[in-house]
Order: structure tokens, then C-alpha cells, then sequence
């Protein structure tokens, strides 16, 4: 099965090569798909990644979409017109509701002009609520490593650093939770072999929670 791979926000490919070495090493054809939210409208990268499915996917061919962050929003707007195969999804640190930091930075003067449409949306809950769900084998793996005091800009809850737990999550969608920081999520081994086996079996992983580091590890055994 082939995997496409999307970076997050303010990212780049170079940040999945590590995830992209051990999925080639245990068989998996891979593609990594750059963009930039500094150049690049929402809307531009979004047709951008369904134009290169199309290209390199083979009639008949099943494929996977693993997204960090942002590029699980590109595959969720793109979805509806990804060619057909698309067989399975999952989500590292996804922001799947309106983001607590994207809201607070909306009227940042150099938020804005980094991340130009898409740093709006990111905060606006009329965005999320129109955003495509998933309609293939789906799962979220979530980051809980971030400071928690009701202080701090994500308050007490449980989070990555940038996406909390919450904000992660997806009604009817198995979420594991890893302690762990949103920007190295997808350089954990352990994320590797879950990844691996949901591509494996997706029936492995059920319910909407499938929980703790603790069920990630007999999830994955």
C-alpha cells in the first residue's frame, strides 16, 4: 500500500523523513507532499494534493494518508475528490476543532502574514464544522507531553504543546494518546509500530478511545 505523507504547518517533508525511512524499510511506497502556508492559499495546496494523488496513484491501487497536524486538514478538505483507493487515514496531532492557539493569535499582525487564510481557519469553528469527516478506516494518534497550569495559554488540559487532547479528537474516530510533543509526534518509534499495524489491520484499533501509552502498547502487540 502506498502512503502519502503531509507535514505540518511552518514545516517541511524533511520533517517526516524519518517516519518515511521505517515505513520503506517494513515495505511501504512512500510520497511526501511539501507546501506552504506562507505562499500557498488553503484552497491552492488543497488542490494541489489531489492533483498529485491522482498522478501517482495506479488504477485500482489502495493508498494511505498519514498527516501531522495541518496536513491532516488538507486530506480532510481534500477528501471528497481523492481518487479512489484511499483505504486508510491517520492523524498525528491533528487539530480536528477549532485550535485554542489559532484563536488566540488571530489578530497577530505576523501570524496573520505567516500563515494567511489558513491561520484564520484554524480558529474558526464554522471551518471545522464544514470540514469533511473521514469515510475510510480512520485513527488519531495524539500528543499529551505539554505544560498544563491553569495559567498557561492551554490552561490545564491535556495537550502537545500546540493541539490538546480535545481539539485532537474525532467522534467515532480510536484516538491513542503517547506522551509526547507535537513537533517530534511522528519521530517515535512506538508511533511507527502503531502506524504500521493499523495499516495492517484498522480493525485492531476500536472505539473512540482507544487510550493511554498503556493500550498503544497491547494495541500495537
Amino acid at each position: 500500500m502506498r502512503v502519502f505523507l503531509l507535514h505540518g504547518m511552518a514545516r517541511t517533508p524533511a520533517s517526516m523523513l524519518v517516519l518515511a525511512a521505517r515505513l520503506r524499510r517494513a515495505g511501504y511506497p512512500v510520497a511526501l507532499f511539501g507546501y506552504s502556508v506562507s505562499v500557498e492559499t488553503l484552497e491552492a495546496i488543497v488542490d494541489r494534493f489531489v492533483e498529485r494523488v491522482r498522478r501517482e496513484v495506479a488504477a485500482g491501487e489502495e493508498y494511505a494518508v498519514v498527516g501531522h497536524s495541518l496536513g491532516n486538514v488538507v486530506t480532510r478538505l481534500a477528501s471528497p475528490r481523492l481518487a479512489s483507493g484511499f483505504a486508510r487515514f491517520i492523524m498525528l496531532a491533528p487539530p480536528n476543532g477549532p485550535a485554542k492557539s489559532a484563536w488566540m493569535l488571530r489578530r497577530n499582525p505576523l501570524f496573520r502574514a505567516l500563515t494567511r487564510d489558513t491561520g484564520q481557519h484554524l480558529g474558526d469553528p464554522e471551518f471545522f464544522a464544514a470540514l469533511p469527516r473521514p469515510t475510510v478506516p480512520s485513527l488519531v494518534i495524539a500528543g499529551t507531553a505539554g505544560p498544563r497550569k491553569r495559567w498557561l495559554p492551554l490552561g490545564d488540559e491535556p495537550n502537545d504543546g500546540i493541539v490538546t487532547l480535545e481539539e485532537a479528537r474525532l467522534d467515532g474516530v480510536p484516538c491513542i494518546e503517547i506522551p509526547a510533543l507535537h513537533t517530534w509526534l511522528m519521530n517515535r518509534h512506538d508511533v511507527f509500530v502503531v502506524i504500521h499495524r493499523f495499516l495492517q489491520e484498522p480493525t485492531a484499533f476500536r472505539g473512540d478511545a482507544v487510550g493511554s501509552s498503556d493500550s498503544l502498547r497491547k494495541a500495537a502487540s
